[in-house]
């Protein structure tokens, strides 16, 4: 086994009913080199004490206490304490399986990778859900990589990131908090800063929901909030002297985003007309049609309702029509 330190950082807001379960997949790996860091965000509930009765249970965590700024800003602080060799983030409603690390550990070094990324469940009150399987494993480089997180098909969620300390500096989080998420915008930004990245089946997540959860409702955010999460997102691409090279990729994300994120779209707003302007002849399919349909949004958010509450009916087995289309929205 790699005695590789890793350092697993966990950001914490008003969810101590689910640390500990968190906290016991952390401390039952099967690698065992490791530090903890905790970064309590603010909690209005019991999770301060119940992470520092955690951390004293154990030499290997440390709990960092600070006022509520997100968990992009959560993620930051536990990412400058960090010491070890690796980093990966853990929610602290999530889990990892038990092999999780020492899996990630035995693959990158094998393949000298600077970041890593598997697969997840999705861990249902009655049931789980493992993520499919990619067709194409093996390493890429961050162009690939950069091209792959701009495409809506590929999911690359924080906790699915393993990867090299030494990559991670302040400037890597968002300091915005009117934006729907974090996740991609980070990936991005160590999508332009590494040189070898492993995609791998391996189950090394677990993602708890709820069933009011944001990946079993499709929820939506708030018109502003996309506009300056796009935004952001050229911004980072135009430091990195990419913009040019990834911009079609960027039109295609915003096009998914506006037709199936979009809360309140504003019709007299620029950046629904400059998304209108968009020549799509070269897009697939469900993008062309995703673009028709922006144009009467009324008729979209139906369209999209209705094919939500459907997948969602033959997923969990429940007859089409006992499921109502404004449920989990």
């Amino acid at each position: 086994m790699s005695r590789c330190k890793v350092s697993v950082i966990i950001p914490i807001y008003n969810l101590g009913k689910y640390l500990p379960r968190c906290f016991e997949s952390v401390i039952s790996q099967s690698h065992d080199n490791m530090e903890i860091i905790m970064v309590d965000d603010g909690s209005t509930d019991n999770s301060r004490d119940v992470a520092e009765k955690l951390a004293a249970s154990t030499d290997t965590a440390i709990v960092i206490h600070q006022e509520n700024q997100g968990p992009a800003i959560a993620r930051r602080t536990g990412v400058l304490e960090a010491t070890g060799k690796y980093v990966v983030f853990l929610d602290s409603d999530d889990t990892l399986p038990q092999d999780a690390i020492e899996a990630m550990v035995t693959i990158s070094e094998r393949h000298s990778l600077d970041a890593f990324y598997g697969l997840y469940n999705r861990v249902f009150p009655s049931y789980t859900l493992p993520s499919t399987s990619r067709v194409h494993e093996g390493v890429i480089g961050g162009d690939e990589m950069t091209r792959n997180i701009l495409n809506p098909s590929f999911v690359y969620y924080a906790g699915m990131c393993f990867s090299r300390r030494d990559k991670w500096d302040a400037s890597m989080f968002s300091d915005n908090r009117e934006i729907p998420g974090e996740d991609i915008l980070t990936n991005l930004r160590l999508s332009l800063k590494c040189n070898r990245i492993g995609i791998f089946n391996r189950w090394v997540y677990n993602y708890h929901h709820m069933d009011n959860s944001l990946t079993t409702s499709g929820r939506y955010f708030k018109y502003k909030y996309w506009k300056n999460y796009y935004i952001e997102m050229r911004e980072i691409l135009e430091n990195s002297v990419k913009l040019q090279q990834f911009i079609e990729n960027v039109k295609v994300m915003e096009i998914d985003s506006m037709a199936f994120y979009v809360n309140d779209i504003d019709t007299s707003d620029d950046w629904y007309k400059q998304v209108l302007k968009y020549d799509v002849k070269k897009y697939p399919l469900k993008i062309k049609v995703l673009h028709a349909l922006l144009h009467t949004p009324r008729l979209l958010r139906w369209c999209v309702k209705s094919n939500r509450w459907i997948k969602r009916a033959i997923k969990v087995g429940v007859p089409l029509l006992r499921v109502s289309p404004k449920r989990g929205n």
